[in-house]
């Protein structure tokens, strides 16, 4: 008895993952383009309808206030804000479908021009492996001594991969849908697979700087990362509050401010002898504690006026990116709270109507 329990909830698991991937955890990059292209179309039809209905609310206000029914235009604006909003959702929502169908289109491209799908996922992993190599090297010469023959096989292993990145990014753009939406979109891929050897370094500080900001590439790492992650069990929890609108842009604006916070110390007061912000690491470190401690990480009080302002402003910026995403993070938890309290209050009002049933069949027998 007890094993048959086991293999019917086996069963119900299966049949429970099924239900979970097909609905749950589907996302819009996981149709094929013409299928975005079809959901495209619905929601500027939608939108459409609600324009008119706009505009129709529009006329009706007009004679409203022609007959100085201030009323009715009260209850008229209402329904238009109403209108307003849900066209504003709509578009926000084309903008994602839009963005999915040509990364999608761009992804069923490659998979024509490579042959399969396998091809692509050792394609992908290859660049991914090189991308590791590059960033290894990069920290290496950053963070240690080397002598003039490493740093040599150092920047040529570098160049090659930055021609490779290169390729890569022009291959793709080639045979993306849009060249505008690609480039806005991998802009950084382009700028920091431009190789520049150490030997440049000499030019000043400004070419180091360049060269550190090329550590960024490691973002395309994580568009890999990310794909594979998705694979596991409760990451679609995951995608789904990440994908919030505020919750993206709130990380957006922090990474940014991070990075040229870090950036702007280093160049104003960054220096051998000044400590804390020596080097471009703990730049960025500066840039972190800043940000998220309002201030009172204490690694370093800035000496000149630019340092001092750039400090208020990174304090500022934090105390409201930060805020903003505590309080987007807050509401996503506090909805899906607010569901699950209500499908237990609707579970329990059944329960409830079937024993109210019972009864009533137990009286009728």
């Amino acid at each position: 008895m007890a094993g048959q329990v086991v293999r019917e909830f086996k069963s119900l698991d299966k049949r429970f993952e099924k239900a979970r991937t097909s609905i749950i955890a589907r996302r819009l990059v996981d149709l094929s383009s013409k299928r975005l292209l079809a959901i495209e179309k619905n929601l500027v039809e939608e939108g459409s309808a609600v324009v008119e209905q706009l505009e129709d609310l529009r006329v009706a206000s007009e004679d409203a206030l022609a007959k100085a029914d201030w009323p009715a235009f009260e209850d008229l604006r209402t329904r238009a804000v109403t209108l307003a909003t849900r066209y504003e959702e709509l578009r926000e929502l084309e903008r994602q479908v839009r963005n999915a169908r040509r990364e999608r289109f761009l992804e069923e491209e490659i998979e024509k021009r490579l042959g399969s799908r396998a091809r692509v996922v050792v394609y992908d992993f290859a660049m991914m492996a090189l991308i590791v190599l590059a960033v290894g090297l990069l920290l290496s010469h950053e963070l240690t001594t080397l002598d003039d023959s490493t740093v040599i096989l150092f920047d040529v292993i570098d160049v090659l991969a930055c021609t490779v990145f290169l390729f890569d990014f022009f291959w793709r753009m080639r045979i993306a849908e849009s060249k505008k939406w690609f480039w806005r979109r991998y802009w950084l891929d382009f700028v920091t697979s431009i190789p520049i050897p150490t030997s440049l370094l000499r030019l000043g500080r400004v070419v180091r700087l360049a060269r550190m900001a090329r550590m960024i590439r490691i973002v395309r790492l994580l568009r890999v990362v990310r794909t594979i992650l998705f694979f596991w069990r409760g990451m679609d929890k995951l995608a789904a509050t990440l994908d919030v609108k505020m919750m993206r842009r709130s990380l957006k604006i922090l990474v940014t401010v991070l990075i040229l916070g870090g950036i702007g110390i280093f160049y104003i007061e960054g220096a051998p002898q000044a400590e804390g912000v020596e080097t471009v690491g703990q730049s960025m470190w500066w840039s972190f504690t800043t940000v998220v401690t309002g201030g009172f990480g204490d690694i370093r009080n800035p000496t000149t006026f630019e340092g001092r302002l750039l400090t208020t402003a990174l304090i500022i910026a934090g105390m409201v990116v930060v805020g903003i995403f505590t309080a987007t993070l807050t509401s996503v938890l506090v909805r899906e709270e607010d569901t699950t309290a209500a499908v237990l209050q609707l579970e329990e009002h059944i329960n409830e109507q079937l024993s109210e049933l019972r009864d009533a069949v137990g009286k009728l027998s």
